[in-house]
Formats: C-alpha cells, sequence, structure tokens
C-alpha cells in the first residue's frame, strides 16, 4: 500500500487577507476545512496513512486534526521552507508515495492513476488534465506509450505545445527523491522533473473529472459550486431564515442569521455570520460575518468582517 502526502506548507498568497492569520488548508469550504475534503477524498481509495507537510501556521492544522483517530497522520518538521520536492524528501518515506496539493479538490480516479502508474513502472506518473488555457498549468507533451518527452511550468500562452496540465497529483517511487539535494529548497515542477523528464523516468496518465486549485478566487468559487451541485441546498436547524429568499444551491451554517434578504446560489453563508437587507450572488460569507445592505457578486467575505452598504464583485474582502 503506498503512503499518501499531502503538501500543505504553501503560505496561500493568492487569497489573502483569509491567510493573514489562517493557513489554507484550513480555508472553510461550504463550512468545513478543506483539507477535511482532500482526507476524505484519500480515505476513499484505502489510504489512511498520510504525512502533511507544513509549514505557515502549522499549528492550526495539526491541532483541528488530532481528532482524527481514523487515520495516522505525521507531521515533519522543516528548518526551513524546502519547497514541494524538497520536503517530501525531508519526510524520508521510503515507498511509493501518492502526492496530492493541499489546495486540489478533485474527483479523478486515484486507483486508474495507481494502476497506469504501476504498468509503465517509471519513477513519476502525473496526473493530466485536458484544460483550455494551459499557460495558467505546468504543461506536458506524451509519447503514445504516456513517457513525458517535454514539460514546462507555465509557459507564455504562446509557447504551449500541449493542453495537457499538470493538476499536482502524482504517484512517485521513493528512488525518484535521489535527486532532492538534503536541506535545499527544491521544486517538483520547476526543478525535479526536467531531470527526470531528460532520464525518461517520468509518465503522465491522462484523466478526467472535476478538478480545482481552491488557491485562488476563482477555484474557490468553482470547488464551491461542485460541492453544493452534490449536496443541495442545506440549511442548519440553528439558522434564522426571516422575510428572505434563497434560490439555487446555498449552505447556511450553525446560528447563522439571515433577514430581508435574497441569495442566488451557488453561496455558503458561514456558522455565526449575520446578512441583513442585503443581495447576495455566487458568494461565500465566512464564519462571525456581518454583512449589512451590501451587494456581493462573486466574493468572499472573510471571517469575522463587518461590512454596511458596500457594492462587491469579484473580490475577497
Amino acid at each position: 500500500m503506498a503512503k499518501a502526502v499531502i503538501l500543505a506548507g504553501g503560505y496561500g498568497t493568492r487569497l489573502r487577507p483569509l491567510t493573514f492569520n489562517m493557513p489554507k488548508a484550513m480555508i472553510p469550504l461550504v463550512n468545513k476545512p478543506v483539507i477535511d475534503y482532500i482526507l476524505d477524498y484519500l480515505v476513499g481509495y484505502g489510504l489512511k496513512e498520510i504525512v502533511i507537510t507544513t509549514n505557515y501556521l502549522r499549528e492550526q492544522t495539526m491541532n483541528y486534526l488530532s481528532s482524527r483517530k481514523d487515520l495516522k497522520l505525521s507531521y515533519p518538521e522543516e528548518p526551513s521552507p524546502l519547497g514541494t520536492a524538497g520536503s517530501v524528501k525531508n519526510a524520508g518515506i521510503t515507498e511509493t508515495m501518492v502526492i496530492i496539493q493541499g489546495d486540489n479538490i478533485t474527483e479523478i480516479d486515484l486507483r486508474e492513476l495507481m494502476t497506469f502508474h504501476k504498468a509503465h513502472e517509471g519513477l513519476v506518473t502525473i496526473a493530466l488534465l485536458p484544460v483550455p488555457n494551459p499557460s495558467l498549468y505546468g504543461i506536458a507533451e506524451i509519447e503514445a506509450n504516456g513517457r513525458i518527452i517535454n514539460f514546462k511550468e507555465k509557459p507564455a500562452p504562446d509557447a504551449c505545445f500541449s493542453n495537457l496540465a499538470n493538476t499536482g497529483l502524482y504517484i512517485v517511487e521513493p528512488e525518484a527523491m535521489w535527486h532532492v539535494p538534503d536541506g535545499k529548497a527544491f521544486d517538483f515542477a520547476r526543478d525535479l522533473y526536467p531531470i527526470l523528464v531528460a532520464k525518461k523516468e517520468v509518465y503522465g496518465c491522462v484523466v478526467d473529472g472535476f478538478w480545482t486549485d481552491v488557491g485562488n478566487l476563482k477555484g474557490y468559487m468553482e470547488a464551491t459550486r461542485w460541492i453544493l451541485e452534490r449536496k443541495g441546498t442545506e440549511c442548519a436547524a440553528t439558522a434564522e431564515i426571516e422575510d428572505s429568499e434563497i434560490q439555487g444551491n446555498v449552505a447556511i451554517g450553525e446560528y447563522a442569521k439571515v433577514k430581508k434578504t435574497l441569495i442566488r446560489g451557488p453561496a455558503v453563508i458561514g456558522n455565526h455570520a449575520t446578512l441583513v437587507k442585503s443581495k447576495m450572488y455566487n458568494s461565500v460569507i465566512f464564519p462571525g460575518a456581518t454583512v449589512t445592505e451590501t451587494l456581493l457578486k462573486n466574493s468572499i467575505v472573510q471571517q469575522d468582517a463587518v461590512i454596511k452598504k458596500e457594492e462587491i464583485n469579484d473580490r475577497i474582502w
């Protein structure tokens, strides 16, 4: 059985101010932390021994997950930020690894990926997903047998040679980590994979299914929509809804208050949040926030924020 690794050491700069006081893995997503979705995904494939590489505000993640008695979790400590590959090298893992990014929400068939990896016997298999705008991602060119012959991290739009994006979901053999220097920052996509591609040791498995990076506003809202489509509308029994109209898929948390407001989903209102005399479209309000006489569109309101008489579009507030 492989060991799973969640790369959760990033600073979440694209989600600021949400991540000023909270690691990205702990950001609420439809009223539970991102890390829970990733753990549930891995557990669904029988992976219960999981290494979580952490750095920024790591104690929050560790304290929260201390209640997960169903899993064997470990958190290797880094003397300094070591990058994605460096942090895995630091963990000293000696068996096949399933590696997933700490900001990825997905339904990619991991069993299919593992079967492909065993059949091709390379040091690394990357899950590749066809995308309409490949310049936003690392991209790969593959041979008929799946071997990657060209790999580039976020090329310019006019330099894209493929539409196959690196999803950040990998199967990695421990021998691949021999090429990662000890105690130095080293990245999978930028540093390690070019070395291994040149050695013909990296394969790409073309996959399908939902996948998004919640480390930015667009990806976060895509994940919110996808989760709500699967769950449907949910309203906590302790929530107070008064003189309001709710359309589409909406999640309303514990002790939330909604008064004289129009909500058009996908939308989420966190625990203990208050929304009064407002309009909310395709947006998320984090726990404890108070929003009054405000128009929200395609936006996120951070925890405990107080907003009155604003018009907020395509923003993290």
